[in-house]
């Protein structure tokens, strides 16, 4: 027993001086998870996905799902799992879709988590590195020589259009479906916008949704309120366009992102001297409440984040000072002085003609 045990203490002291003669101190996983395609179509289920640094195979990982390596849920579980050392941190990761280059590289960074789609031209496999003695690191540059960029475009260049990058999330009109895991994490992004596309909400990718009750969420509407239909609106307040955002009550972690886009006409009504907010209304308390929101004027755009889901207006205020219609009142330049009492009149008439009087008697 006690030569096994001797042997063991040898053989850990061996590993514990070669870590540290090697400086090769084990790191956090980085892990990434997005989509992937290949030649712009989705890659099928059973893709594999390799990544390497510096010539070396640092993780791997087969799709279950076509056009994904996992998703934003981790309890899904088979995302694609980077080792290095706490040496090669800074250093570029180069992924391999089914042997082919894919045209996205990344910076390890020990302990992080990040969601990164993958694109592969189509051809025959390009072969994967594999370790060769004193190919050493490349510091965290471009694998492909493109100067320290995560491109793998040439020096110099700029960007360029690539017809195998992913399309953009598409855009729905009134209501869509929600595609989430068993918690409501939401795997892919969806916009829904109203009918006249003035008002729209996205909610994100790795977005928690849910509804009322804590079910994840399966749809998700958006559309105008006619003005009738709109709860009076404060004091002193002008509701422009209101939102209903639906189902009532479902909730956002992190919030989901509310837009209006106001064309050239619309912009002008409002006027210079307004003050635009976003507003929910409560339909507890039955009033409105005021959230933050960024306006751009170059693109005619307000944006909020909203937390859960009700009636949002998009509204304006005008200071009372300049408030439409008020005339500035002058007095007329020929405005007549204050009335002359009667009886002063008669006064001074009595005095002059005594006065009168008085010289008479004084030239007799």
């Amino acid at each position: 027993m006690k030569i096994r045990h001797g042997i063991a203490l040898v053989l850990l002291l061996g590993l514990v001086a070669g870590a540290a003669a090697g400086d090769a101190t084990p790191a956090l996983p980085h892990v990434f998870y997005g989509g992937v395609t290949i030649a712009g179509s989705p890659a099928p289920a059973g893709t594999v996905i390799t990544a390497t640094i510096g010539g070396t195979e640092c993780g791997s990982v087969q799709t279950t799902n076509a056009g994904r390596y996992s998703s934003p849920d981790e309890s899904l579980g088979n995302r694609l799992i980077v080792m290095a050392t706490s040496d090669q941190a800074g250093a570029t990761i180069t992924f391999y879709v089914n042997g082919v280059a894919a045209h996205e590289t990344a910076t390890f960074a020990s302990g992080a988590v990040t969601a990164l789609d993958l694109t592969a031209a189509a051809g025959e496999s390009t072969p994967t590195p594999t370790s060769t003695p004193g190919s050493g690191g490349n510091g965290g540059g471009s694998v492909s020589g493109g100067g320290g960029g995560s491109s793998s475009q040439g020096p110099g260049s700029e960007f360029t259009y690539n017809p195998d990058a992913p399309a953009a999330p598409e855009v729905f009109t009134g209501r869509a479906s929600l595609t989430t895991s068993t918690v409501g994490v939401v795997l892919e992004q969806v916009t829904i916008r109203t009918e006249n596309e003035i008002g729209a909400v996205t909610i994100p990718e790795g977005t928690v949704a849910r509804d009322r009750d804590g079910n994840p969420l399966g749809e998700v509407t958006c559309s105008e309120v006619a003005p009738a239909e709109v709860p009076p609106a404060p004091p002193g307040t002008t509701v422009a366009i209101a939102l209903s955002c639906g189902p009532a009550g479902a909730t956002f972690d992190p919030p989901a992102v509310l837009t209006y886009t106001l064309s050239a006409e619309e912009w002008a009504k409002i006027g210079e001297d307004a003050t635009l907010s976003v507003m929910w209304y409560n339909p507890e308390s039955g009033e409105w409440q005021e959230i933050a929101a960024t306006v751009d004027p170059a693109t005619r755009t307000i944006t909020a984040e909203v937390e859960h889901f009700s009636i949002y207006a998009l509204a304006w205020t005008i200071p009372e000072t300049v408030a439409a219609g008020a005339e500035e009142t002058r007095a007329p330049a020929t405005e007549p002085g204050p009335a002359f009492p009667t009886w002063a009149l008669a006064l001074v008439v009595v005095l002059i003609a005594a006065l009168a009087a008085f010289l008479l008697m004084r030239r007799k």
